[in-house]
Protein backbone atom coordinates (compact mmCIF):
# COMPACT_ATOMS: atom_id res chain seq x y z
CA UNK A 1 0.00 0.00 0.00
CA UNK A 2 3.01 2.78 0.72
CA UNK A 3 4.33 1.81 -2.07
CA UNK A 4 1.08 2.46 -4.52
CA UNK A 5 0.79 5.76 -2.47
CA UNK A 6 4.10 7.16 -3.05
CA UNK A 7 3.85 6.06 -6.77
CA UNK A 8 0.53 8.10 -6.69
CA UNK A 9 2.10 10.98 -5.16
CA UNK A 10 4.96 10.87 -7.87
CA UNK A 11 2.23 10.54 -10.66
CA UNK A 12 0.61 14.19 -9.62
CA UNK A 13 3.29 15.54 -8.86
CA UNK A 14 4.82 14.36 -12.78
CA UNK A 15 1.52 16.51 -14.11
CA UNK A 16 1.64 19.11 -11.64
CA UNK A 17 -1.34 18.07 -9.32
CA UNK A 18 -1.04 18.67 -6.12
CA UNK A 19 -0.32 15.86 -3.98
CA UNK A 20 -2.66 17.15 -1.33
CA UNK A 21 -5.07 15.42 -3.41
CA UNK A 22 -3.61 12.02 -3.26
CA UNK A 23 -5.42 11.19 -0.21
CA UNK A 24 -8.13 13.78 -0.21
CA UNK A 25 -7.60 15.66 1.95
CA UNK A 26 -7.14 19.34 3.01
CA UNK A 27 -5.50 21.39 5.83
CA UNK A 28 -7.82 24.50 7.06
CA UNK A 29 -6.47 27.66 8.87
CA UNK A 30 -9.12 28.14 11.33
CA UNK A 31 -6.90 30.36 13.93
CA UNK A 32 -3.85 32.00 12.64
CA UNK A 33 -1.53 34.35 14.63
CA UNK A 34 -3.32 34.72 17.89
CA UNK A 35 -1.66 34.02 21.47
CA UNK A 36 -4.84 31.53 22.52
CA UNK A 37 -7.95 29.61 21.30
CA UNK A 38 -10.57 27.65 22.74
CA UNK A 39 -10.85 23.97 22.55
CA UNK A 40 -13.50 22.26 23.48
CA UNK A 41 -15.91 18.73 23.84
CA UNK A 42 -18.87 18.02 24.89
CA UNK A 43 -17.56 14.26 25.58
CA UNK A 44 -13.78 13.26 26.68
CA UNK A 45 -11.35 13.71 24.44
CA UNK A 46 -7.61 13.03 23.90
CA UNK A 47 -4.30 15.32 22.75
CA UNK A 48 -1.42 13.48 20.86
CA UNK A 49 1.57 15.89 20.74
CA UNK A 50 4.73 15.28 18.62
CA UNK A 51 7.59 17.39 19.43
CA UNK A 52 9.12 19.19 16.20
CA UNK A 53 12.14 17.94 15.25
CA UNK A 54 11.48 13.98 16.33
CA UNK A 55 11.16 12.18 19.46
CA UNK A 56 8.02 10.15 20.68
CA UNK A 57 4.26 10.71 20.81
CA UNK A 58 2.91 11.85 24.20
CA UNK A 59 -0.78 11.09 24.97
CA UNK A 60 -3.33 12.60 27.22
CA UNK A 61 -6.82 12.09 28.11
CA UNK A 62 -9.03 15.37 28.89
CA UNK A 63 -12.27 15.32 30.22
CA UNK A 64 -15.41 16.93 28.62
CA UNK A 65 -15.24 20.85 28.68
CA UNK A 66 -13.34 24.01 27.55
CA UNK A 67 -10.04 24.51 27.53
CA UNK A 68 -7.44 27.43 26.25
CA UNK A 69 -4.63 26.55 24.35
CA UNK A 70 -1.95 29.50 24.69
CA UNK A 71 1.68 30.26 23.13
CA UNK A 72 3.90 31.95 25.97
CA UNK A 73 7.70 31.34 26.71
CA UNK A 74 7.77 29.76 23.05
CA UNK A 75 6.09 26.76 24.02
CA UNK A 76 2.31 25.35 23.43
CA UNK A 77 0.64 25.17 26.75
CA UNK A 78 -3.16 24.31 27.99
CA UNK A 79 -3.75 25.92 30.64
CA UNK A 80 -1.10 24.98 33.42
CA UNK A 81 0.05 22.35 31.12
CA UNK A 82 3.15 22.87 28.77
CA UNK A 83 3.77 20.49 25.55
CA UNK A 84 6.60 22.25 24.73
CA UNK A 85 7.43 22.91 20.87
CA UNK A 86 4.81 20.42 19.65
CA UNK A 87 2.09 19.48 17.12
CA UNK A 88 -0.87 18.83 19.56
CA UNK A 89 -3.41 17.04 17.80
CA UNK A 90 -6.92 17.08 19.29
CA UNK A 91 -9.18 14.05 18.60
CA UNK A 92 -12.55 12.95 19.90
CA UNK A 93 -16.65 13.32 19.15
CA UNK A 94 -17.28 16.71 18.45
CA UNK A 95 -14.47 19.39 18.41
CA UNK A 96 -14.98 22.72 19.04
CA UNK A 97 -12.78 25.72 18.13
CA UNK A 98 -14.05 29.02 19.87
CA UNK A 99 -17.06 27.36 19.89
CA UNK A 100 -17.33 26.04 16.46
CA UNK A 101 -17.94 22.42 15.73
CA UNK A 102 -15.78 20.84 13.21
CA UNK A 103 -15.33 17.14 11.31
CA UNK A 104 -12.15 15.79 11.46
CA UNK A 105 -9.13 16.27 13.14
CA UNK A 106 -7.91 19.66 14.88
CA UNK A 107 -4.23 20.29 15.15
CA UNK A 108 -2.61 23.07 17.35
CA UNK A 109 0.52 24.22 17.10
CA UNK A 110 2.88 27.17 17.39
CA UNK A 111 3.64 29.48 14.60
CA UNK A 112 7.18 29.97 14.03
CA UNK A 113 9.11 32.07 16.64
CA UNK A 114 6.39 30.79 19.15
CA UNK A 115 4.42 33.71 20.14
CA UNK A 116 1.24 32.79 18.55
CA UNK A 117 -0.77 29.99 17.58
CA UNK A 118 -2.26 28.09 14.61
CA UNK A 119 -5.28 25.78 14.79
CA UNK A 120 -6.06 23.82 11.83
CA UNK A 121 -8.68 21.73 10.60
CA UNK A 122 -7.64 18.52 8.75
CA UNK A 123 -10.43 16.75 6.95
CA UNK A 124 -11.28 15.23 3.14
CA UNK A 125 -11.82 17.59 0.79
CA UNK A 126 -15.21 16.60 -0.10
CA UNK A 127 -16.32 17.46 4.13
CA UNK A 128 -14.31 20.98 3.25
CA UNK A 129 -16.96 21.59 0.61
CA UNK A 130 -20.12 20.90 2.54
CA UNK A 131 -19.23 23.67 4.68
CA UNK A 132 -18.03 26.28 2.10
CA UNK A 133 -21.25 24.96 -0.32
CA UNK A 134 -23.61 25.19 2.31
CA UNK A 135 -22.06 29.06 2.73
CA UNK A 136 -22.35 29.59 -0.92
CA UNK A 137 -24.81 27.94 -2.72
CA UNK A 138 -28.90 28.11 -2.25
CA UNK A 139 -29.76 24.40 -1.80
CA UNK A 140 -32.82 25.52 -4.29
CA UNK A 141 -30.21 25.44 -7.55
CA UNK A 142 -30.59 22.56 -10.35
CA UNK A 143 -27.98 20.02 -9.45
CA UNK A 144 -26.21 20.40 -12.52
CA UNK A 145 -25.27 24.03 -11.02
CA UNK A 146 -24.51 22.99 -7.95
CA UNK A 147 -21.94 19.62 -9.54
CA UNK A 148 -20.50 22.50 -11.82
CA UNK A 149 -19.62 25.06 -8.75
CA UNK A 150 -18.56 22.31 -6.27
CA UNK A 151 -16.06 21.11 -9.29
CA UNK A 152 -14.85 24.57 -9.55
CA UNK A 153 -14.30 25.49 -5.76
CA UNK A 154 -12.46 22.13 -4.94
CA UNK A 155 -10.04 22.89 -7.55
CA UNK A 156 -9.32 26.49 -6.41
CA UNK A 157 -8.86 25.07 -3.25
CA UNK A 158 -6.93 22.31 -3.86
CA UNK A 159 -4.76 25.61 -6.76
CA UNK A 160 -4.41 27.37 -3.29
CA UNK A 161 -2.73 24.58 -1.23
CA UNK A 162 -0.80 23.86 -4.18
CA UNK A 163 0.49 27.89 -4.65
CA UNK A 164 -0.19 28.70 -1.31
CA UNK A 165 2.50 30.68 0.52
CA UNK A 166 1.83 29.68 4.42
CA UNK A 167 3.80 26.97 5.86
CA UNK A 168 1.23 25.60 8.12
CA UNK A 169 -2.19 25.03 6.31
CA UNK A 170 -3.57 24.76 2.68
CA UNK A 171 -6.28 27.66 2.99
CA UNK A 172 -7.79 29.86 5.62
CA UNK A 173 -11.05 29.61 6.79
CA UNK A 174 -11.90 33.39 5.64
CA UNK A 175 -10.54 32.72 1.85
CA UNK A 176 -12.18 34.97 0.31
CA UNK A 177 -15.31 34.00 -1.21
CA UNK A 178 -14.69 30.33 0.75
CA UNK A 179 -16.11 30.82 3.92
CA UNK A 180 -15.67 27.88 6.10
CA UNK A 181 -17.48 27.50 9.06
CA UNK A 182 -17.22 23.93 10.17
CA UNK A 183 -20.60 21.73 10.47
CA UNK A 184 -22.62 24.72 10.87
CA UNK A 185 -22.51 26.29 7.40
CA UNK A 186 -23.46 22.70 5.65
CA UNK A 187 -26.69 22.19 3.91
CA UNK A 188 -27.21 18.50 3.84
CA UNK A 189 -29.28 18.79 0.50
CA UNK A 190 -25.90 19.43 -1.35
CA UNK A 191 -23.79 16.60 0.38
CA UNK A 192 -25.02 13.66 -2.28
CA UNK A 193 -24.23 16.14 -4.74
CA UNK A 194 -20.81 17.01 -3.70
CA UNK A 195 -19.95 13.33 -3.11
CA UNK A 196 -21.24 12.87 -6.48
CA UNK A 197 -17.80 14.62 -8.46
CA UNK A 198 -15.53 13.12 -5.55
CA UNK A 199 -12.22 13.90 -6.64
CA UNK A 200 -13.13 15.87 -10.12
CA UNK A 201 -11.34 19.18 -10.43
CA UNK A 202 -10.35 21.26 -13.81
CA UNK A 203 -7.43 20.92 -15.59
CA UNK A 204 -5.75 23.43 -18.35
CA UNK A 205 -2.57 21.54 -20.02
CA UNK A 206 -2.52 19.14 -17.24
CA UNK A 207 -2.45 21.60 -14.31
CA UNK A 208 -5.19 22.85 -11.95
CA UNK A 209 -6.24 26.14 -12.67
CA UNK A 210 -7.48 29.10 -10.72
CA UNK A 211 -10.91 28.58 -10.61
CA UNK A 212 -12.34 31.84 -9.60
CA UNK A 213 -15.94 31.91 -8.93
CA UNK A 214 -18.46 35.37 -8.70
CA UNK A 215 -21.87 35.26 -7.49
CA UNK A 216 -22.79 37.00 -10.32
CA UNK A 217 -21.38 39.08 -13.04
CA UNK A 218 -23.47 41.87 -14.06
CA UNK A 219 -23.80 40.12 -18.15
CA UNK A 220 -20.22 39.51 -18.78
CA UNK A 221 -17.71 37.79 -16.45
CA UNK A 222 -13.95 39.50 -16.99
CA UNK A 223 -10.54 38.90 -18.26
CA UNK A 224 -8.45 37.73 -15.42
CA UNK A 225 -5.81 40.82 -16.01
CA UNK A 226 -8.32 43.03 -15.25
CA UNK A 227 -8.60 41.27 -12.03
CA UNK A 228 -5.56 39.76 -10.97
CA UNK A 229 -3.35 41.33 -13.04
CA UNK A 230 -2.23 38.09 -14.64
CA UNK A 231 -2.90 36.86 -18.38
CA UNK A 232 -4.52 33.24 -18.11
CA UNK A 233 -6.05 31.60 -21.06
CA UNK A 234 -8.75 30.05 -19.50
CA UNK A 235 -10.06 33.18 -17.61
CA UNK A 236 -11.74 34.83 -20.54
CA UNK A 237 -14.79 37.75 -21.02
CA UNK A 238 -18.11 35.43 -21.65
CA UNK A 239 -21.78 36.40 -21.93
CA UNK A 240 -23.21 35.73 -18.89
CA UNK A 241 -26.56 34.56 -18.05
CA UNK A 242 -27.02 35.73 -14.24
CA UNK A 243 -30.13 37.87 -14.96
CA UNK A 244 -32.66 36.62 -11.95
CA UNK A 245 -29.56 37.16 -9.57
CA UNK A 246 -31.13 39.17 -6.54
CA UNK A 247 -28.21 41.53 -6.94
CA UNK A 248 -28.02 41.76 -10.70
CA UNK A 249 -28.73 45.48 -10.31
CA UNK A 250 -28.29 47.35 -7.17
CA UNK A 251 -28.25 50.37 -5.52
CA UNK A 252 -26.27 52.15 -2.57
CA UNK A 253 -26.82 55.81 -1.20
CA UNK A 254 -24.83 57.90 1.36
CA UNK A 255 -24.54 61.44 2.60
CA UNK A 256 -22.07 63.46 0.30
CA UNK A 257 -20.45 63.99 3.28
CA UNK A 258 -19.93 60.66 4.64
CA UNK A 259 -17.93 59.49 1.16
CA UNK A 260 -15.04 61.93 2.73
CA UNK A 261 -15.41 60.34 6.04
CA UNK A 262 -15.19 56.27 4.39
CA UNK A 263 -11.98 57.72 2.70
CA UNK A 264 -10.55 58.82 5.48
CA UNK A 265 -11.25 55.59 7.17
CA UNK A 266 -9.15 53.76 4.36
CA UNK A 267 -6.54 56.20 5.03
CA UNK A 268 -7.24 58.32 2.10
CA UNK A 269 -7.42 62.05 2.68
CA UNK A 270 -8.81 64.71 0.39
CA UNK A 271 -10.10 67.31 2.84
CA UNK A 272 -13.68 68.63 2.16
CA UNK A 273 -14.50 66.74 -0.95
CA UNK A 274 -15.51 68.92 -4.17
CA UNK A 275 -15.57 66.25 -6.70
CA UNK A 276 -15.86 62.56 -8.08
CA UNK A 277 -14.64 61.58 -11.27
CA UNK A 278 -15.47 58.30 -12.75
CA UNK A 279 -16.97 57.98 -16.49
CA UNK A 280 -20.45 56.80 -16.70
CA UNK A 281 -21.43 53.34 -17.63
CA UNK A 282 -21.05 51.69 -21.02
CA UNK A 283 -18.01 54.57 -22.26
CA UNK A 284 -14.86 53.38 -23.18
CA UNK A 285 -12.35 55.17 -21.37
CA UNK A 286 -9.63 54.76 -19.40
CA UNK A 287 -10.88 54.02 -16.12
CA UNK A 288 -12.78 51.09 -16.78
CA UNK A 289 -12.01 47.91 -17.87
CA UNK A 290 -12.96 46.05 -21.51
CA UNK A 291 -16.05 45.20 -19.97
CA UNK A 292 -17.09 48.41 -17.87
CA UNK A 293 -15.84 47.49 -14.57
CA UNK A 294 -14.26 50.43 -12.65
CA UNK A 295 -10.44 50.60 -12.49
CA UNK A 296 -10.59 53.47 -10.30
CA UNK A 297 -12.01 56.87 -8.78
CA UNK A 298 -10.88 59.90 -8.43
CA UNK A 299 -12.01 62.16 -5.44
CA UNK A 300 -10.69 65.92 -4.96
CA UNK A 301 -11.02 67.90 -2.20
CA UNK A 302 -9.38 71.04 -0.47
CA UNK A 303 -6.51 69.04 0.57
CA UNK A 304 -5.82 68.04 -2.90
CA UNK A 305 -6.96 65.01 -5.20
CA UNK A 306 -6.54 61.10 -4.35
CA UNK A 307 -7.06 58.20 -6.76
CA UNK A 308 -8.58 54.94 -5.37
CA UNK A 309 -8.40 51.43 -6.50
CA UNK A 310 -11.83 50.46 -6.94
CA UNK A 311 -12.07 47.69 -5.01
CA UNK A 312 -11.01 49.39 -2.28
CA UNK A 313 -13.28 51.56 -2.89
CA UNK A 314 -16.07 48.38 -2.79
CA UNK A 315 -14.36 47.46 0.16
CA UNK A 316 -14.73 51.12 1.83
CA UNK A 317 -18.52 51.43 0.63
CA UNK A 318 -19.93 48.11 1.36
CA UNK A 319 -20.66 48.03 -2.69
CA UNK A 320 -21.33 44.31 -4.39
CA UNK A 321 -19.43 44.44 -7.22
CA UNK A 322 -17.03 47.05 -9.39
CA UNK A 323 -19.27 47.29 -12.10
CA UNK A 324 -21.04 50.66 -11.32
CA UNK A 325 -21.50 54.37 -12.16
CA UNK A 326 -22.13 57.29 -9.97
CA UNK A 327 -24.99 60.08 -9.56
CA UNK A 328 -25.12 63.42 -7.38
CA UNK A 329 -28.38 64.22 -6.14
CA UNK A 330 -29.39 67.45 -4.39
CA UNK A 331 -33.15 68.04 -2.95
CA UNK A 332 -35.18 70.78 -4.49
CA UNK A 333 -36.99 73.16 -2.08
CA UNK A 334 -40.78 72.60 -2.47
CA UNK A 335 -41.56 76.51 -1.24
CA UNK A 336 -39.99 79.63 -2.35
CA UNK A 337 -39.43 82.56 -0.21
CA UNK A 338 -39.94 85.96 -2.03
CA UNK A 339 -39.31 89.03 -0.51
CA UNK A 340 -42.58 92.14 -0.77
CA UNK A 341 -41.53 95.65 -1.44
CA UNK A 342 -43.01 98.84 -1.31
CA UNK A 343 -42.74 101.48 -4.43
CA UNK A 344 -39.28 102.47 -3.30
CA UNK A 345 -37.77 99.06 -3.42
CA UNK A 346 -37.50 98.71 0.36
CA UNK A 347 -38.44 95.11 1.74
CA UNK A 348 -41.46 94.99 3.65
CA UNK A 349 -42.34 91.67 4.38
CA UNK A 350 -41.45 88.24 3.30
CA UNK A 351 -43.86 85.48 1.27
CA UNK A 352 -43.64 81.76 0.82
CA UNK A 353 -44.67 80.29 -2.55
CA UNK A 354 -45.54 76.66 -2.94
CA UNK A 355 -44.37 75.14 -5.70
CA UNK A 356 -44.80 71.56 -7.56
CA UNK A 357 -41.79 69.81 -9.46
CA UNK A 358 -41.81 66.71 -10.98
CA UNK A 359 -38.74 65.74 -10.07
CA UNK A 360 -37.77 66.65 -5.82
CA UNK A 361 -33.92 65.97 -6.58
CA UNK A 362 -31.73 67.44 -8.91
CA UNK A 363 -29.30 65.06 -10.47
CA UNK A 364 -25.79 66.74 -10.74
CA UNK A 365 -24.19 66.18 -13.84
CA UNK A 366 -21.19 67.89 -13.52
CA UNK A 367 -18.69 70.33 -15.90
CA UNK A 368 -17.53 66.86 -18.10
CA UNK A 369 -19.59 63.71 -17.78
CA UNK A 370 -17.12 62.04 -15.71
CA UNK A 371 -17.27 64.80 -13.59
CA UNK A 372 -19.59 64.85 -10.11
CA UNK A 373 -19.17 67.88 -8.72
CA UNK A 374 -20.16 68.07 -4.71
CA UNK A 375 -21.78 70.97 -3.33
CA UNK A 376 -21.93 70.20 0.18
CA UNK A 377 -25.42 71.51 0.81
CA UNK A 378 -27.59 69.22 3.49
CA UNK A 379 -29.55 66.31 1.96
CA UNK A 380 -26.96 65.70 -0.77
CA UNK A 381 -26.28 62.30 -1.85
CA UNK A 382 -24.13 60.10 -3.57
CA UNK A 383 -25.70 57.32 -5.23
CA UNK A 384 -23.61 54.00 -6.46
CA UNK A 385 -25.71 52.55 -9.23
CA UNK A 386 -24.66 48.89 -10.46
CA UNK A 387 -24.62 45.56 -11.21
CA UNK A 388 -23.34 41.91 -10.11
CA UNK A 389 -22.21 40.81 -7.16
CA UNK A 390 -18.08 40.00 -7.22
CA UNK A 391 -15.24 40.53 -8.96
CA UNK A 392 -17.14 39.28 -12.27
CA UNK A 393 -14.48 36.53 -12.83
CA UNK A 394 -14.49 33.00 -13.54
CA UNK A 395 -17.92 30.79 -13.01
CA UNK A 396 -20.74 32.90 -12.34
CA UNK A 397 -23.15 31.18 -9.65
CA UNK A 398 -25.93 32.21 -11.00
CA UNK A 399 -25.48 32.14 -14.74
CA UNK A 400 -24.07 28.58 -13.79
CA UNK A 401 -27.90 28.11 -12.23
CA UNK A 402 -29.87 29.40 -15.43
CA UNK A 403 -27.67 27.19 -17.61
CA UNK A 404 -28.50 24.27 -16.12
CA UNK A 405 -32.01 25.46 -15.99
CA UNK A 406 -31.98 25.96 -19.86
CA UNK A 407 -30.29 22.81 -20.73
CA UNK A 408 -33.37 20.75 -18.19
CA UNK A 409 -30.70 19.90 -15.95
CA UNK A 410 -29.47 17.30 -17.96
CA UNK A 411 -27.25 14.49 -16.31
CA UNK A 412 -23.74 15.31 -16.63
CA UNK A 413 -24.38 18.94 -18.12
CA UNK A 414 -22.01 20.56 -15.04
CA UNK A 415 -19.06 19.50 -17.17
CA UNK A 416 -19.99 22.14 -20.47
CA UNK A 417 -21.00 24.24 -17.75
CA UNK A 418 -17.55 24.36 -16.24
CA UNK A 419 -15.74 24.33 -20.00
CA UNK A 420 -18.30 27.53 -20.76
CA UNK A 421 -16.49 29.89 -18.41
CA UNK A 422 -13.52 28.36 -17.58
CA UNK A 423 -12.12 28.14 -21.72
CA UNK A 424 -10.89 25.13 -23.26
CA UNK A 425 -9.79 23.29 -20.06
CA UNK A 426 -10.77 19.73 -19.01
CA UNK A 427 -12.41 18.02 -16.24
CA UNK A 428 -10.48 15.11 -14.42
CA UNK A 429 -10.59 13.03 -11.32
CA UNK A 430 -7.49 13.08 -9.70
CA UNK A 431 -8.91 10.70 -6.48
Amino acid sequence: MKFLYAALVMLLMLVNLPAASAAGTISVGLVADQFAAEISCDSDFTVKTHAYGGGSEREFMFKAGKYYFNAANNRLNVEDMTFGDAVAVVEGDGIKVNGRAYRGRVEVLLRRGGKNLVVRNVLPVEEYLYSVMGRTVPAYFPDEAVKAITVAMRTYALYVAQNGGDPDFDIRAGEKNFVYSGLDGEQKPLNALIDATRGEVVTYGGSLIAAYTTESSGGYTENSESVIGRYLPYLRSVKDFDADAPVYNWERSFEAQDIAAGLLRGGYDCGKLGSIQLSDMGSDAPDRTETGRVLQLGFAGDKGSIIVPAEKAMELFGLPSTLFGIEVTRPMPDKLDVPIENYLGMEIGRKEIEIELKDKEKKETGIAKSIKLISGVEGEKVIFKGRGSGTGLGLSLWGARQLANDAGNAAGYYKQILRYYYRNTNVAKIY
